[in-house]
């Protein structure tokens, strides 16, 4: 990793201290009549909290889980994806023969941003559609541990 141009002074550092780490998900109904916000906050140090609309539920996290979160993204090469993939792009020809391009962005559709905080640095990526592929899986996998985290600490 340390030969990767985008990591240290361009990118995420390479050192920073666990409690300065979080990976937080925010999912937008978009237009969806009655359909609630969604945010998942995974912390380096303290409690987790899932919030659904105005309701909150915190529940334990180990800074061991959210190292196997980073290492997910690292692979995924999260760090290098651009900051908006809701935004669609095309191109058109005109009748002139000159090719044109047109970028579309779609404000009121659903989305989901992460967000991931190492220390001073921030990179946040904005999504639909299900892709890219392997982001929203990750994040609904943690979403769906959350859940399970949450239903188990009510039933102590």
């Amino acid at each position: 990793m340390a030969a990767d141009a985008r990591l240290g002074p361009e990118g995420p550092p390479l050192r920073y201290p666990v409690d300065g780490v979080s990976v937080a998900i925010r999912q937008l109904p978009g237009s969806v009549r009655g359909a609630q916000t969604r945010r998942l906050v995974l912390p380096g140090a303290g409690r987790a909290t899932l919030t659904r609309g105005e309701a909150v539920a915190s529940f334990d996290y180990a800074a061991a889980d959210l190292m196997g979160v980073l290492n997910t993204l690292y692979r995924m090469r999260f760090f290098d994806l651009p900051t908006d993939l809701v935004a669609r792009y095309s191109v058109y020809l005109n009748d002139d023969g000159v090719v044109g391009t047109s970028h579309m962005r779609l404000l009121d559709r659903a989305s989901t941003e992460v967000c991931v905080r190492l220390a001073d640095y921030e990179k946040c990526v904005r999504y639909a559609d299900g892709e890219p592929a392997a982001l929203d899986a990750l994040v609904r996998q943690l979403n769906a541990e959350a859940d399970q985290r949450v239903a188990a600490a009510r039933t102590k």
